[in-house]
């Protein structure tokens, strides 16, 4: 992932949640973890999947937040970013019901 993806991620996370981001939320996956919690204290389930869980050389990871019917998924070798992009994709993605 380009520096400028990693940089547009943490400008949305900090657009979407302010000041309560958790530092270095896209690098470190302890962070990330932390960032779950926040959305898990708006009501959303967390889940995060090792896609390549035998392979010794391949990482994918699979970071997942439901709330109601809808769900909101991202994959990336890194842990902490699949969390970082599936928690933007949580916060300013419709809910059902709502009228976003």
């Amino acid at each position: 992932m380009s520096e400028s993806t990693v940089e547009i991620l943490e400008e949305k996370l900090t657009q979407l949640l302010g000041e309560s981001v958790p530092d270095q939320a896209v690098y470190n996956i302890n962070a990330a973890m932390e960032l779950a919690g926040i959305l898990e204290t708006k009501g959303f389930t967390f889940q995060l999947k090792d896609m390549c869980p035998k392979s010794m050389t391949e990482t994918n990871w699979r970071a997942t937040f439901l709330k109601e019917d809808a769900v909101f998924s991202a994959e990336n070798s890194q842990s902490s970013v699949a969390v970082c992009m599936a928690a933007v994709d949580a916060l300013s993605g419709p809910l059902p019901g709502n009228k976003n």
